[in-house]
């Protein structure tokens, strides 16, 4: 089956990255990529696609594949099999060429109303905007027309309620739940399985992981930071381990190889407690610590800022590099992505 991804506009190389994440280790080929868009080919059912979509952070969009078309003429319409159509439902058009006219999504509607009341004996089908039980998206390009029946969509403000000012307990570095998730997802956490954060401050990754189902399990050498994460995980009714510790020194705290995947965001030295030579020292002693407690062939996602070298201070002989990429933040501050897997 061909599934069609709308991935985030702030990132469309990362929201990629994240997608294949979320795969793992299911198999998949990318058939296309445009815009930011991506078709995939997998044997995963629908049911798998909506739980994996649900769990992203940079994905607008997934939907199976029903018919490729080479125009929106009626001829080419009428090609398609509409029975997988249920009432209520909508349709919605995603014009990638600027060219169609106001009024496409009621036009487009026309031959799926028409194939209800013909075939499926329903006198005054009905169309619903707000629930509809089929959402059929055309997806307009050059070249051809993707018609797909939508699994799922990302629902407005679904991070809103855990935004860094919405937390009890609250610090100016508190990292964003989006970008929680995202680190989630790329370091392959899956449900049931731990979830490591060395350097948890006050909980956004954890709150993450376990509202994902994972194990999540957080070190932090502050004790305060400690205070803030179990006072946010209790708001949110989550549970995690949080530990006090030194994330350079996690073999002193967890077993060795015991980890399923980490996922981080290191303090930059700035606003942040630095309990080390230097920044640098820091990121180089906290990579080796990190690699005796995760499993082999197992993920370690990171986010750092642009002005450390992290693939410098990497053992290359410890760890294989997956994937870097960088995000605009604002004016001071580029942050980038290193997805890391342990040989």
């Amino acid at each position: 089956m061909q599934y069609l991804f709308e991935l985030s506009g702030e990132s469309p190389e990362i929201g990629l990255q994240e997608l294949a994440a979320l795969f793992y280790p299911f198999k998949f080929s990318i058939i296309k990529e445009f815009d930011r868009f991506v078709v995939l080919e997998s044997k995963i059912p629908e049911k798998k696609i909506k739980e994996l979509s649900e769990r992203s952070a940079f994905l607008h969009h997934s939907a199976i594949i029903v018919a490729k078309l080479k125009s929106l003429l009626l001829e080419e319409l009428d090609k398609v099999k509409w029975a997988f159509v249920k009432v209520p439902y909508c349709v919605r058009a995603i014009d990638l060429t600027g060219t169609e006219f106001a009024g496409l999504e009621a036009r487009l509607a026309g031959p799926i109303y028409d194939y209800l009341v013909h075939h499926k004996n329903s006198s005054q089908p009905l169309v619903s905007l707000g629930n509809p039980k089929t959402t059929v998206l055309f997806v307009i390009t050059k070249k051809e027309v993707y018609v797909t029946k939508v699994l799922w969509k990302v629902p407005k403000g679904r991070f809103i309620g855990r935004e860094p000012i919405k937390k009890p307990a609250f610090h100016p570095t508190t990292l964003k739940p989006k970008l929680a998730r995202l680190l989630v997802n790329l370091a392959r956490a899956k449900k049931s399985k731990t979830l490591l954060d060395p350097f948890c401050g006050t909980g956004s990754v954890l709150i993450e992981a376990a509202i994902l189902g994972c194990k999540p399990v957080g070190v932090d050498i502050d004790a305060d930071m400690i205070k803030g994460s179990k006072t946010n995980l209790k708001f949110y009714k989550q549970k995690a381990s949080v530990i006090l510790g030194n994330a350079t020194k996690l073999h002193k705290l967890i077993k060795l190889s015991s980890i399923d995947a980490i996922a981080t965001d290191p303090p930059y030295g700035r606003s942040t407690k630095v309990v080390a030579e230097s920044i640098q020292h820091l990121y180089k002693d906290f990579f080796l610590s990190a690699n005796e407690v995760l499993k082999p062939k197992h993920f370690l996602s990171v986010l750092y800022p642009h002005y450390i070298n992290a693939k410098k201070l990497l053992n290359k002989k410890q760890w294989q590099i997956v994937f870097e990429s960088e995000m605009y933040v604002h004016g001071g501050l580029t942050r980038k992505f290193l997805i890391l897997q342990k040989r």
